[in-house]
């Protein structure tokens, strides 16, 4: 330690100090070498999925968790367990204008849906049925009905389908929802298909969907099946795509392509 006095600025020096010259080393040689990852990663299954031996190309079903590096599948309800993720299922009620007669718009929803159940009055306080063990539809008034579902495609589809029927200037469902305009059910929010190769492909999409919704599932399409009526190229529609009805997707009515 020393001072050091510089035009009346003193500098106090502390640590080490040496009068010998600084001794520089050579950087060090690191040898090359490569590193290999592979890129197949493998996934456990845990607990209720885990209690099952699978076979060899047999398929499973579940939530794919990743923790660092490492990858789980597991039951949806084994979530809460293995994680700190949690599930919760959000009911939803909505009230719509109806001015026809109950039992008609149960048996018109019975041309579109294979399952559409009444439920006890006990169970609904009131006249009420169930489309595919899903979606509640209930007698609220003489110009009220109210849903209640939770959220999934066929639920949704429904929705669709009665707020729709709502809407129209007829004040009950047309006479039969084969008459229903595809273009009137379609989700507005998309932008429309703009060339007749569009349409097509909309008019073919919106078939598989309903074919899907069987809930026979033998009388489900394929996957085979999907495959092929998505890649070939069908015959271009018999008229304008404004004009097809949901009873020509459904087999109820003449052919569109």
């Amino acid at each position: 330690m020393f001072m050091a006095d510089i035009a009346g600025v003193r500098v106090l020096y502390t640590g080490d100090y040496s009068r010998e010259e600084d001794c520089h080393l050579c950087a060090a040689e690191i040898p090359q070498f490569s590193l290999y990852f592979n890129s197949e990663k493998m996934a456990k299954t845990i607990r209720r999925l885990a209690e099952k031996t699978l076979e060899v190309g047999e398929s499973v079903s579940g939530l794919l968790v990743k923790k660092a590096f490492t990858c789980q599948i597991m039951a949806l309800d084994d979530l809460h367990v293995f994680s700190q993720l949690s599930t919760e299922n959000i009911s939803q009620r909505i009230t719509i204008a109806y001015n026809g007669a109950f039992g008609v718009l149960k048996h018109r929803l019975k041309q579109i849906f294979e399952s559409v159940e009444s439920l006890p009055d006990e169970e609904s306080e009131g006249p009420a049925f169930r489309v595919h063990e899903r979606l509640t539809v209930k007698y609220e008034s003489e110009k009220h009905i109210s849903l209640h579902w939770r959220s999934d495609p066929i639920s949704d589809m429904v929705l669709t389908l009665l707020s729709s029927a709502s809407s129209s200037s007829s004040s009950s469902l047309p006479v039969t929802v084969d008459h229903w305009l595809l273009n009137d059910v379609m989700d507005k929010r998309p932008s429309p298909p703009v060339d007749e190769v569009g349409e097509l492909n909309v008019v073919v999409a919106v078939k598989i969907a309903l074919a899907c919704l069987c809930v026979n599932p033998k009388s489900r399409p394929t996957m085979q099946q999907i495959d092929r009526a998505l890649s070939m190229q069908g015959p271009p529609l018999s008229k304008p795509f404004s004009m097809i009805t949901l009873g020509e997707l459904l087999g109820h009515g003449g052919k569109t392509s």
